[in-house]
């Protein structure tokens, strides 16, 4: 994901690109993570559909993807609080 530097923009292209962050923060949340954290949770408590045996691979396997989810979800979290923090500084410098 290419998202140009707030330093760059102006209030409303920081505004318009922390709506676009917020949006797709959520969006994976909701549709991403949630979904693979349930499916983590079933998996160790009550095994898969196919079977009562759960294998190690298994757990990794679907850890990991969790894991990756959450990466994920840190990088566009970090980003959108850049945004801001400019929106934030920006906002201060012209009403103060």
């Amino acid at each position: 994901m290419r998202v140009p530097s707030p330093a760059s923009l102006t209030l409303r292209q920081k505004l318009i690109e922390a709506d676009k962050l917020a949006r797709e923060l959520t969006d994976h949340l909701e549709r991403g993570f949630v979904p693979r954290v349930h499916n983590l949770r079933r998996v160790t408590q009550h095994g898969t559909e196919d079977s009562e045996v759960v294998t190690d691979v298994t757990v990794r396997s679907t850890a990991d993807q969790v894991l990756e989810s959450d990466d994920f979800a840190r990088g566009l979290s970090t980003l959108l609080q850049t945004f801001l923090t400019s929106i934030d500084a920006e906002t201060r410098q012209i009403t103060t």
